[in-house]
Order: C-alpha cells, then structure tokens, then sequence
C-alpha cells in the first residue's frame, strides 16, 4: 500500500498508514492513499483528487453542489472590492491556505478589506453565530465517528475560533446521540466534493440549523480520537482486500 502524506499531516498519515499495514494481508502494491496529498491519476486511489481545491474553490464547490436548500455553507467573497461592494459586518479575512483558524481576521469596517486584502487575506467570509461544533468522520459515506469541540482551558481562550490553541478540545460523541442530520450533511459535503473520506467541520446555528465550515483531508487525532482513525483503517483495509472498488457515485 502506498501513502500520499501532506508534510503538516505526517504524525496521523503516518499513524493510518501504520495501522492499515498491521491489518493487510496480500499484495496491494499498486493500491494508493492520499492523506492530504492528492495524485492525478485516481486509479486504485483513495482521495486522489484531495487537494485540488483551495478552501475558497472548496466553498464554492459544496454551495453549488449541495444546492438551495439543501444545507448551508458560508458565504464567500473574493476580492477586497467585491467585499466592500456586497457589504454587512462583521466578515472574516482569510488566506487560500489556512490551518487552525491562524489567518482569521476579523472586518468590522468596509476600509479593513483592502488593507488586509493587500497582506494576503484575499477572500472573506461571512459571520454565522453559532452555539456548537462538530467534526464528523466520513468514509464513503459511512459515519465513522463525530465530536464536539468543548471548552476545556477558559484561561487560553483569546482569540477567535474554536481551537485548540485557543483552549478547545475534541470530546467524542456516542453514536445513537449523534443527530441524523449532522451525519447527513457530512455525508453531502464529502459526496459533493468527490472524495472517499474526510472529516467534515460544521456549525450548529443559533436557529438550530447546520452550516458547513470546511472538509478536512487530512485531519488531525489526539489519543482520544484514536479510534476513528483505526475505523478509518480498517475501512481502507477492506477496500484494498475486495480489490479497490470505486465509489458507488463514480
């Protein structure tokens, strides 16, 4: 089995790649998976095509995808000019690659667009006020797992975004609590962008509805998220074993 590791990804590729080689029997030479790292021939290829979007095409993608109706994405804006033009406040400025949620920056005033525009912040986003997170694990549209990011370190909170830098942590959701939606919407988001697995971010709005944040091909685990990325290998195992089958949408 080949691995395709993004370098920022190498701790939980490497983590995959040695569980899916503990599970294999056989030979599955010619059998690739991309973790981040995407490869342009997508023979006998999980996620071959998972970085071929920047966020903002990815943006773009799942609400043209998905459709009116059908779950909500934020709104994105290209360009400081069509920023001020489309106006409302408050946007958030953000950068074509991003990790962590290090690039936000927040626009109260129409005149911040063009400044931050200028130091790299080349597309905005829309505010969505929200009362919860989620991230939920998806392999061919099987659910593999969902959690939540919980406030655990009020002291770090400093700064925007959920995150673990600003004292959020990852806290595991059992399955039969996991909403039929949320799992819906995941499934969507990876179907609509043409990948075999990744890990879905959504918002829980103050209305109670979904919006989608981004999709993550190359997530990150801790310790307690250990399990989902050995159901993650276990996935991949039984498709290099029944001989690496396409997706049922391909």
């Amino acid at each position: 089995m080949n691995f395709h590791i993004a370098r920022t990804a190498s701790t939980t590729g490497n983590l995959l790649q040695t569980l899916v080689n503990q599970q294999l029997t056989g030979n599955t030479d010619t059998a690739h998976v991309c973790y981040g790292v995407g490869r342009p021939d997508n023979a006998r290829t999980l996620n071959a095509n998972c970085s071929r979007y920047s966020k903002l095409e990815q943006a773009r993608l799942l609400s043209e995808g998905l459709g009116p109706g059908a779950l909500r994405v934020f709104d994105t804006i290209e360009g400081a000019e069509n920023a001020i033009r489309v106006g409302g406040s408050p946007l958030f400025a953000r950068t074509f690659v991003h990790s962590r949620g290090r690039d936000i920056r927040p626009v109260l005033d129409a005149w911040q667009c063009r400044p931050l525009f200028e130091r790299g912040n080349v597309f905005f986003t829309g505010f969505v006020p929200s009362n919860r997170e989620f991230r939920v694990w998806i392999y061919r549209q099987r659910h593999l797992g969902s959690y939540e990011k919980i406030l655990r370190r009020p002291n770090d909170c400093q700064r925007l975004g959920r995150n673990h830098d600003n004292g959020f942590d990852f806290s595991g959701i059992e399955g039969d609590d996991v909403p039929e939606g949320l799992k819906n919407i995941s499934r969507q988001a990876i179907r609509t962008l043409g990948l075999d697995f990744g890990a879905v971010d959504v918002l829980q709005g103050l209305d109670g509805g979904y919006v989608v944040l981004e999709v993550n091909s190359a997530p990150g685990v801790s310790n307690e998220r250990r399990r989902v990325i050995q159901a993650l290998a276990h996935r991949i195992t039984r498709w290099a074993a029944n001989g690496c089958p396409n997706r049922r949408d391909e």
